[in-house]
C-alpha cells in the first residue's frame, strides 16, 4: 500500500512539472529531421506594416518563423509573406521560400505557423508551427515538424505612417514587459544591445503614443547606452 502511496505521489509530482514547464516558462522548440530542437534564445518584433518576426536559437542555429499578420489562426508558409526558415550550423540557410529541383520533388515546400495568442499588452506570443525548408540550390532540405513557442517575449512593437496604432496603455505594457528583459542582461552580456535596443524602442513608441509632458521618458532613452 505504501508503494502504491509513493507511486501516485511520483507520478503526481512528474506531471505537476511537466505542466509548469509546458504552460507557464515561456518556451520555443520543435523537431529537426526528427531530432529535438530547443532554443535558449529567443525574441518576437511586430514592423509598422504589422508583420510577425520570431527568431530563436540553439546557440548553434537560428530559426526564424515570418508572419505577414497579427491575426490568429494558420497562416500557410507558402506564401510570399510568410515563410520559416534555419540557418544550419555550417550557415547554410534553408528556407520554405525555396523552390525544390525538380530532381528531388515536383511539388513547392509546406509549412504552417499557427498563431494560437498574441499579447502587445502582455507582451508575448505563442502558437505552433511546422515546415520543411530547401537550400539555395533546391538539392537539399530540413524538416521543422511538432514545434511550438510559449509566450516569447515581444520586444519591439513599430508604429508610423500607414503602420500601428498603438494605444498608450497598450505601449506602456510593451515598455512594462522590455524593461524586465533590460534589467535581465548587463552590458558585455551577448544579447545586450538588442534588448537594451528594443526597450529604447518601446520608450520611443510610448512617447509618441502617450506623450511626454514632463520629459520623464526622453531622460529615460537619453540614459541608455545600448553601445
Amino acid at each position: 500500500m505504501k508503494k502504491i502511496i509513493v507511486l501516485i505521489l511520483v507520478t503526481f509530482t512528474f506531471f505537476g512539472c511537466a505542466e509548469d514547464i509546458e504552460f507557464n516558462t515561456p518556451s520555443f522548440q520543435g523537431e529537426k529531421d526528427g531530432n529535438l530542437w530547443e532554443a535558449v534564445t529567443y525574441k518576437a518584433n511586430v514592423n509598422s506594416l504589422g508583420e510577425l518576426t520570431i527568431v530563436a536559437s540553439d546557440n548553434f542555429e537560428t530559426i526564424t518563423l515570418e508572419v505577414n499578420s497579427l491575426t490568429l489562426g494558420a497562416h500557410d508558409v507558402t506564401e510570399a509573406v510568410s515563410s520559416g526558415s534555419i540557418v544550419d550550423i555550417d550557415e547554410v540557410l534553408y528556407s520554405s521560400n525555396n523552390f525544390p529541383d525538380p530532381s528531388v520533388q515536383l511539388y513547392p515546400a509546406a509549412g504552417v505557423i499557427d498563431l494560437k495568442e498574441v499579447s502587445v499588452e502582455g507582451g508575448y506570443v505563442s502558437g505552433e508551427f511546422y515546415f520543411n525548408a530547401f537550400n539555395s540550390s533546391g538539392l537539399t532540405s530540413v524538416n521543422i515538424n511538432k514545434g511550438f513557442f510559449h509566450k516569447v517575449p515581444l520586444v519591439g512593437v513599430a508604429i508610423g505612417s500607414g503602420g500601428i496604432d498603438v494605444p498608450c496603455a497598450t505601449a506602456s505594457a510593451v515598455v512594462a514587459a522590455t524593461l524586465i528583459n533590460y534589467n535581465s542582461v548587463s552590458p558585455g552580456d551577448a544579447n545586450f544591445v538588442d534588448v537594451c535596443n528594443a526597450y529604447k524602442t518601446a520608450l520611443t513608441t510610448q512617447k509618441t503614443a502617450c506623450g511626454d509632458d514632463d520629459g520623464s521618458i526622453q531622460a529615460s532613452i537619453d540614459g541608455l547606452s545600448c553601445i
